[in-house]
């Protein structure tokens, strides 16, 4: 038998092998994998997982957990219990030292779970144990885990936005010209939660391009319902009960990226009245 012959062969075995162990797989799921049967059942409006009554939903700090519970009992119904773990452990500040009960009747039953995640779940292992009892005192449980993720908008606040590029997009000499100055390069917006802000100058400040650094001191900060513009919030030192308005259109907003536009108006300078600017920011770890 040539090599050729022999490698073929070896091909042919080893694909079989891969086809059986495929159909092991397979034969190994149970009906349980897909969807909960009996006649004791609580079934979550979820994405459904392998294993009886085990659920998954996935989303982002900024979103909203609203889940359907639908409940198929084999007698009346006395309540439902739900419980929440972080990391396997109940975490006693959620509802009464970690549970909420709700009270249940008849032997089908909906209600309507809502749960707002905060920054405090993000990256954990969040679950939720939905327990229901009957009159005659059984009970069933189904699980809902929760992946949820940092959303970009909750990354503002955790992050210090450092000043890396501002191009002057409908610049006549060249478009998108960069216009950043050497001193504002160590510039950086800190936006709080709570809506407050300030603007960072670093150590290249009070000079040149940067000589009036510190005359307009930020108040606040906000993102538009429509996450369409970004909104920031200021008043001049000689005036503080003046606010000024700096408004952006908001571009890119990620993780790792923060990029604003804003028109303004340099007639005066013999320019039109769109001159528009994109600034462009980069998160690096806050101090507080």
């Amino acid at each position: 038998m040539n090599n050729t012959r022999i490698f073929q062969l070896f091909g042919l075995i080893l694909f079989i092998s891969v086809l059986i162990a495929g159909c092991e797989t397979d034969d190994s799921q149970t009906p349980e994998d897909f969807y909960d049967q009996g006649n004791f059942t609580i079934v979550l409006d979820a994405q459904k997982i392998p294993g009886q009554g085990q659920y998954r939903t996935v989303l982002e700090s900024n979103e909203t957990i609203d889940i359907n519970v639908h409940i198929e009992a084999p007698a009346n119904l006395e309540s439902l219990l739900i419980t929440k773990t972080v990391n396997l452990v109940v975490d006693e500040s959620f509802g009464n030292q970690g549970s909420i009960n709700v009270d249940a009747s008849g032997t089908s039953f909906d209600y309507n779970f809502i749960y707002e995640p905060s920054i405090d779940d993000v990256d954990k292992l969040i679950g939720f144990t939905f327990e229901a009892k009957t009159s005659e005192g059984t009970k069933h449980i189904s699980d809902l885990t929760a992946s949820i993720t940092l959303s970009p908008k909750d990354n503002l606040v955790t992050k210090k936005w450092n000043w890396t590029s501002i191009k002057h997009v409908n610049s006549l000499n060249m478009p998108n010209e960069e216009v950043i100055a050497d001193c504002e390069k160590d510039n950086a917006y800190l936006f709080n939660a709570d809506g407050s802000m300030s603007l960072q100058y670093g150590q290249d400040t009070a000079a040149g391009s940067c000589a009036f650094d510190g005359l307009n001191v930020y108040d606040r900060w906000y993102i538009t319902a429509n996450d369409e513009y970004f909104i920031m919030e200021k008043h001049n030192v000689f005036t503080p009960n003046i606010t000024a308005v700096d408004t952006f259109k908001l571009k890119t907003l990620s993780i790792d990226k923060l990029e604003l536009e804003q028109t303004i108006d340099l007639s005066v300078f013999g320019l039109t009245d769109e001159e528009i600017f994109l600034y462009s920011f980069i998160p690096v770890p806050r101090e507080n």
